[in-house]
């Protein structure tokens, strides 16, 4: 039985809803503003918009460590880029399609299937600086200013293909969106966009090459699209990406540099991609099966088995597998903490968590968790990243309630709740805190409050609907 099945719905039907929502929308001069996080840059806010609604989804990976090492990974690419100092946020989805995109406001998103054909380190950095040439080369502004008149049908398709993700991207769905955030099913934009893509490998390519890291990867990348295309028709003109052996082609035909990066210590790779590849295992009859083949390290196998077995909330079958590692790392003991955590056995868990802050102070992860655990409130008050504020907000949360702020703890609820797109709920439940507050608590509150209204008010002036 699929443990984790989402809804499919038909693109037609998702063209349709969000025709309706765009057919009286002002064209927005994305150029406008380079800001990157601007309220009066439509692209951050067409980004933002859509990033909080798929953070909300079902789809969602919310493991910290992966981010954690997916952020740590980016950092390596970027000093190449302009965007270096920029915040890309990261979102790991779970579904059995096998896509990353890009959208406006530096956002990137990795579906749990394509880490099935990444299979290793190179190919993995390989794919982070294409989707990181999509935001440098700023190809989405340049795509909608090309043409007013195919700026209304982009929105549409954006606006589908997002919302298929929402609903699990079943079938031809996710289609809509293409790896840099845009399609449109005009010829002359296809064109257009596969000369994006081209374009994008290439500036990747030299993104890897000046980060000394093995421009390789990209080719090995191509080479698994390749085999993963064998036997379906070859429709390049089609298509919004040149054809997977056109574009190897092309990788082939590059210079290759030698880099340091075969000699590079052993990294997290594998846990990271042992870690979405359990969330993909939901989706499969046979979860365990699944994860045996296609998992080869023995360490990173038990702990994918361990992170299925939490998520399915058997803390003892995960704390089993755990236990048959050969080798301590931060993903398995994160789990470990965890899952004594839900087992009700904190002198354990904290012990663990102890143990790795004894190592790294200022590790997030486990600082947070030792706040939840012990009911403190977080010595760490904002983060750069979503994933990080999250676990701020949660750590806060859990100390409010245990002192009987209920005030204060509805306000850091509602800051999880709109980052999560649930804009009424949010709304409701910072109306409740400013109500009750008392009166030195009264301006942090209003000043969500305020947040909140102009961020809504930002996506009202570009004709985004708020949650129904």
């Amino acid at each position: 039985m699929r443990l984790f099945s989402h809804v499919t719905t038909g693109l037609s039907i998702l063209t349709l809803v969000f025709a309706s929502t765009f057919s009286q929308a002002s064209l927005p001069d994305l150029e406008a503003n380079k800001d990157e996080r601007a309220l009066s840059n439509p692209s951050y806010i067409l980004g933002q918009y859509w990033f909080r609604k798929l953070n909300g989804s079902r789809a969602l990976i919310d493991f910290p460590p992966a981010y954690d090492y997916l952020k740590q990974a980016m950092s390596r690419i970027l000093p190449q880029t302009s965007l270096y100092n920029t915040t890309i946020e990261m979102t790991l989805l779970n579904s059995s399609q096998s896509n990353a995109f890009v959208i406006p406001g530096n956002h990137l998103f990795i579906y749990s299937d394509i880490m099935e054909m990444i299979d290793n380190e190179d190919m993995l950095y390989g794919l982070l600086a294409h989707e990181i040439a999509h935001l440098d080369l700023r190809h989405y502004e340049r795509q909608t200013q090309r043409s007013g008149e195919e700026l209304q049908k982009t929105l549409v398709m954006l606006g589908a293909g997002i919302a298929a993700a929402l609903a699990g991207g079943g079938g031809d769905a996710t289609t809509a969106l293409w790896l840099g955030g845009i399609a449109n099913q005009a010829e002359n934009t296809l064109t257009y966009s596969r000369n994006q893509e081209q374009e994008a490998d290439r500036r990747g390519r030299g993104y890897l090459t000046e980060a000394n890291l093995a421009p390789d990867g990209m080719t090995q990348l191509f080479q698994a699209f390749f085999r993963q295309a064998l036997g379906r028709p070859k429709l390049e003109f089609l298509s919004t990406h040149p054809s997977p052996d056109s574009r190897l082609a092309d990788s082939l035909n590059a210079d290759t540099k030698s880099t340091i990066l075969s000699k590079r210590e052993q990294s997290d790779f594998i846990y990271f991609r042992a870690s979405v590849l359990a969330y993909r295992a939901g989706l499969e009859e046979k979860p365990l099966t699944y994860l045996e083949q296609k998992i080869y390290d023995q360490d990173a196998k038990l702990f994918a088995k361990a992170l299925f077995s939490y998520l399915i909330q058997s803390p003892e079958r995960a704390l089993l597998f755990l236990k048959q590692q050969s080798a301590q790392n931060t993903f398995g003991e994160y789990l470990k903490a965890l899952s004594y955590a839900a087992l009700e056995k904190k002198a354990e868990s904290l012990a663990i968590i102890d143990t790795r802050l004894a190592l790294a102070p200022n590790s997030l992860l486990f600082s947070s968790l030792r706040s939840q655990l012990n009911q403190d409130k977080p010595s760490v008050l904002n983060a750069e990243y979503l994933y990080e504020n999250r676990l701020i907000w949660r750590a806060n949360i859990q100390y409010y309630k245990s002192i009987g702020n209920i005030p204060m703890a509805l306000h850091y609820r509602a800051l999880l709740d709109f980052s999560q797109g649930k804009d009424k709920t949010a709304g409701y439940l910072i109306k409740r805190a400013e109500r009750d507050a008392v009166a030195h608590e009264k301006d942090i509150i209003n000043s969500t409050k305020l947040y909140f209204d102009k961020i809504n008010e930002a996506e009202k002036q570009e004709d985004l609907d708020d949650e129904t």
